[in-house]
């Protein structure tokens, strides 16, 4: 047999040496993780956020000019005070509509820097730049003056805009960053009464509404709960929530007892608590948040993230589905597990 020549037999083992070398299987860092789904889902959803547009600019806007901007909204929500929301799911945004005007806006995601203030900045900076006081006096619509106690002014505070606009400032009192705003004009304000109003003649009218009135207002405000908490649970890392009709019919039927009723717990008179209530539903987890007498939804679900154990309920991160009651101004979240 023929012997190899010695240059063939080297140039075998280095090119065998060089296969060994660079096709050896790459063995991960320990010091790097890959971001976990709910984490990459956040960063999606924060980017979209940042390139969504200011609530700002639609201040006394046309609602012409707001469809010729935005287009048609992704649902159109009444509500108890004699507007419509227009809600926008892609500018994390509803604008409030009446007589074809803006009248008022909530954003989660007013972040371009030129703006009075944005979402994200911390209550420090804002305190810096703007007085945020007590009292606010309203005069272009008669002689009122809203009064706001130490915890109105913590967590959400007013910030005048001009002799007819006025913010309102929703802040996150665990991270102290703004975490929505409200823009509304100065008479629906006073409609709306979040504060103690001290005043002089005669407050605005309330709706006179009926049943089928409310039933619609009620169905609107369930839908802008659960996407508020989804937005914060993004803003935080968690996963979205799936709505779960059963668990939302249980949540109706409680706030409508309470209201019914007059009274305010997790538990019926009749002694029943959540467990009780949610009869056969199957779940491994479940918890509940209840709030009454808040204006509307964006109030109601900051209240909960201003509490701690409501907090810890709507940003747990092994609750999987929600189900969500309002009747009136009772308000009920029934979070749940599901394998």
């Amino acid at each position: 047999m023929r012997k190899l020549a010695p240059v063939f037999i080297l140039t075998i083992i280095i090119l065998i040496s060089w296969r060994l070398f660079f096709d050896k299987p790459s063995v991960p860092d320990p010091t790097k993780t890959e971001p976990t789904v709910e984490e990459t889902f956040a960063t999606e959803e924060i980017e979209k956020v940042k390139e969504a547009k200011s609530i700002f600019e639609w201040k006394g806007a046309s609602s012409d000019e707001l469809k010729s901007e935005w287009g048609e909204p992704d649902r159109k929500d009444p509500s108890s005070y004699g507007y419509v929301w227009w809600i926008y799911d892609d500018e994390l945004s509803q604008i409030a509509i009446k007589d074809n005007k803006v009248v008022s806006a909530v954003s989660f995601s007013s972040e371009q820097r030129d703006n009075p203030v944005y979402i994200g900045q911390s209550y420090r900076e804002i305190s810096a730049s703007h007085e945020l006081s007590q009292s606010l006096r309203i005069e272009q619509v008669g002689n009122y003056t809203f009064e706001l106690t130490e915890q109105d002014l913590k967590e959400r505070p007013l910030l005048p805009l001009d002799n007819n606009w006025t913010a309102q400032l929703y802040f996150d009192v665990v991270t102290e960053k703004l975490s929505a705003i409200r823009l509304v004009r100065n008479d629906i304000l006073l409609k709306l009464q979040p504060y103690k109003v001290i005043y002089r003649g005669r407050l605005p009218v309330k709706e006179n509404l009926d049943r089928s009135d409310w039933k619609r207002i009620e169905t609107g405000m369930e839908q802008q709960i659960l996407t508020m908490t989804n937005y914060l649970r993004i803003r935080h890392g968690k996963n979205q929530l799936v709505e779960h009709k059963e668990a939302a019919a249980v949540a109706f039927l409680h706030s409508k007892d309470m209201n019914d009723n007059n009274y305010f717990s997790h538990y019926s008179p009749n002694g029943k608590g959540l467990k009780e209530r949610l009869g056969d539903i199957s779940y491994v987890q479940a918890g509940e948040n209840i709030a009454a007498q808040y204006i509307d939804a964006t109030a109601a679900v900051h209240g909960w993230l201003n509490s701690q154990n409501h907090r810890e309920a709507m940003l747990d991160k092994s609750y999987t589905h929600i189900g969500i009651g309002v009747h009136q101004r009772y308000y009920t979240q029934n979070f749940l597990s599901i394998p």
